[in-house]
């Protein structure tokens, strides 16, 4: 009996030392299995991260070649503009998800009609997209209508030079007027200042029903609006630019019947407002005292002018004519004498002089002689 017990024991044993050895073997081979995957993974993210397709070729990126550069947004901006400052960029050799952009958004952020700018990166292959956020364009600036737009003004007052124009055709910006110097010194815009603009010509088109054509502010204390079919002189732009804005529904109303006459409809004050017909003088006219003086005309003006170019008699003739006049009344033919005509006319000679001598000396009246 103890001898079948320990027959068996030897037999248990040795098949846990098989089955140990086994798993050790197994183990080994793990281990083993391990190291090269380690060694294949480290040599395939090394073979990976060399190939070409991480890095863009720099030639073909300066010369915006579509392959490596796509630039999205730029209506009004150039492709050369955005070309010259990715040319003034430095970019590292390495992979395109190492690659800083910060450098280049800070380049093409100069050029004057770019807001905001965004560069995405993309890979397999490498090439770089930039996403612009441009500026809009309010008005275009020329000296006169028959000259070209030297310049583009934004709506936040930045002025745009001649390299950015013409603008494209789905731009539509109005024309402004301008020298672009205001005594001696380059003229100033600030986003404020074109707001205003804006908001007024907002109100004319909307309570005159007519799309403003240009403004010309060449002179900044007269400025002109030009509409549709109606010039408007509207003067200063100023804190009652709106309060004036609103009377031109009613004005141009009126103004339809001298439409083929009229010279242009004058808003430059709050109280009230005019029509300039074609041919007419300029002139001034107190609007407090001639509320309901409309309309300018220049028959009326004809007439006038002629009235004042007869002389009027000057203040000597008009007293020496009254002088004279009661000289007859006070003096009776048949019953005076010559002495006496001579007493009661010496007076009468003496104002007669003084008349002459001073233009604003007073007539003298029937009593003043009779004494």
């Amino acid at each position: 009996m103890g001898l079948l017990y320990q027959k068996r024991r030897l037999k248990v044993n040795k098949i846990r030392r098989q089955i140990q050895a086994m798993r050790t073997l197994l183990q080994r081979i793990r281990v083993l299995l391990s190291l090269v995957m380690i060694v294949v993974i480290i040599y395939g993210c090394t073979y990976l991260l060399k190939l070409p397709q991480w890095y863009f070729d720099i030639d073909k990126l300066y010369k915006a070649d579509p392959s490596v550069l796509k630039i999205q947004g730029n209506i009004i901006t150039p492709n050369y503009k955005i070309i010259e400052m990715i040319r003034q960029t430095k970019f590292p050799d390495v992979q395109i998800f190492r690659l800083s952009t910060k450098e280049l958004e800070e380049n093409i952020s100069q050029l004057q009609s770019v807001k905001n700018v965004y560069v995405r990166r993309y890979w397999f292959p490498a090439r770089l997209v930039i996403a612009l956020e441009e500026r809009t364009p309010a008005f275009l600036l020329t000296p006169n209508l028959g000259t070209a737009p030297t310049s583009a003004l934004t709506v936040d007052g930045v002025l745009l030079d001649h390299d950015y124009l013409p603008l494209a055709p789905a731009i539509k910006a109005k024309k402004l007027l301008t020298y672009g110097v205001r005594n001696g010194v380059e003229e100033i815009w600030d986003k404020k200042r074109v707001e205003e603009i804006l908001k007024l010509i907002k109100a004319i088109e909307t309570y005159s029903d007519q799309e403003v054509q240009y403004i010309d502010l060449r002179n900044e204390k007269d400025a002109y609006i030009m509409l549709d079919k109606y010039l408007i002189r509207f003067g200063e732009i100023d804190d009652t630019a709106l309060k004036r804005a609103k009377l031109i529904g009613s004005v141009l109303t009126g103004a339809a019947q001298y439409k083929d006459r009229l010279k242009y409809v004058d808003l430059r004050w709050e109280e009230s407002s005019y029509l300039r017909l074609e041919g007419s003088k300029e002139k001034e006219i107190n609007y407090e005292q001639n509320p309901k003086t409309n309309i300018i005309d220049d028959e009326e003006e004809n007439l006038n002018q002629q009235t004042t170019q007869e002389k009027p008699k000057t203040k000597t003739q008009e007293q020496q004519a009254e002088v004279q006049r009661a000289a007859k009344q006070i003096i009776p033919k048949e019953e005076k004498s010559e002495e006496e005509n001579k007493k009661q006319l010496a007076p009468l000679e003496i104002e007669e002089i003084d008349a002459e001598e001073k233009e604003i000396a007073p007539v003298p009246s029937n009593s003043e002689i009779l004494d």
